[in-house]
């Protein structure tokens, strides 16, 4: 049962496709919806502490990462408004993979 409440929780950006809303294409918009699947992500991660699937501990490390995702993705936006757009594509990668690790993670447990 617990597991299922975090299906809708991290499953919601994926559902876009689905609904015919087409993913992102240019790098404002994987900004975007990067900065979404770090809300996502903190939000399941609470979920599963509250829930028991996760030790406080373990909710912390979670956050942790989440949070230094949080500082590449800031870091990309710094990027973009100074016209680096290489540089804010590597961190908004780099960004995405801890983000897509840690919904990995979660969804394991």
């Amino acid at each position: 049962m617990r597991k299922l409440m975090l299906v809708p929780i991290l499953a919601l950006l994926g559902a876009c496709t689905l609904l015919g809303v087409p993913p992102p294409q240019s790098i404002n918009e994987r900004l975007a919806y990067a900065y979404a699947s770090h809300t996502a992500v903190l939000e399941a991660a609470t979920n599963s502490v509250n829930e028991g699937d996760l030790t406080a501990a373990e909710g912390e490390q979670v956050g942790e990462l989440a949070d230094k995702s949080r500082e590449l993705l800031d870091a990309t936006n710094t990027a973009l408004r100074s016209g680096d757009t290489s540089t804010a594509a590597g961190k908004l990668q780099l960004g995405m993979s801890i983000l897509t690790e840690l919904q990995l993670y979660l969804r394991s447990r």
